[in-house]
């Protein structure tokens, strides 16, 4: 009997970590494709601001996002993101700004100044869009969620990986294991 009760306490053990090396290696996986060139739309997912600042994470997806859009001068960027508690404006209105002050045309850029979660960036953007297919720019710890939840909104999505901050790496990628099993249940 006690022989039981240890196996059964060591694969209930196991399970999580089986679980975390998974989805560490999908989330690797995903954030390392390159997006072709010449996508008619890129949708770039808000973070945080801080008072009217961009936070790292969100610094990092607007350079990367910059990045294609000035080698794609045909794609319009969909800029995703609502205000959050301590933001002075959305995150979509800082993300515009970014935008326009290097240099790309204001009618190349979509706002979307409301949504205040990844399905929400998401489901908020498609409207906007007259094609199903999209470039996400996100950092590489949320690449794989953002995917899964641009496919469930019928978006065929290729993926532009920012870095993740090294101040706040560890504190993320846990937080998603988390939240990819609350999008894949949930969202």
């Amino acid at each position: 009997m006690r022989k039981r009760a240890l196996t059964l306490i060591g694969v209930l053990l196991l399970l999580p970590i089986c679980y975390v090396v998974g989805a560490h290696a999908a989330i690797m996986y995903t954030a390392r494709q390159q997006p072709q060139p010449g996508s008619e739309y890129m949708i770039i997912l808000g973070a945080a601001l801080w008072g009217d600042k961009m936070s790292p994470s969100l610094q990092y997806r607007m350079d990367a996002g910059l990045a294609y859009l000035k080698h794609n001068p045909h794609t319009k960027v969909i800029v995703s993101g609502g205000q959050g508690v301590n933001e002075d404006f959305p995150e979509a209105v800082a993300m515009q700004k970014f935008l326009l002050a290097n240099g790309i045309a204001a009618q190349r850029i979509l706002v979307e100044d409301k949504a205040r979660s990844t399905a929400e960036n998401i489901r908020f953007s498609r409207p906007l869009m007259t094609s199903d297919q999209a470039v996400l720019v996100t950092n590489d710890f949320h690449t794989l969620r953002a995917k899964l939840l641009a496919e469930r909104a019928g978006i065929k999505a290729q993926i532009l990986a920012a870095p993740t901050p090294d101040s706040v790496k560890v504190k993320l990628f846990v937080r998603e294991y988390v939240a990819l099993i609350k999008s894949w249940w949930f969202d």
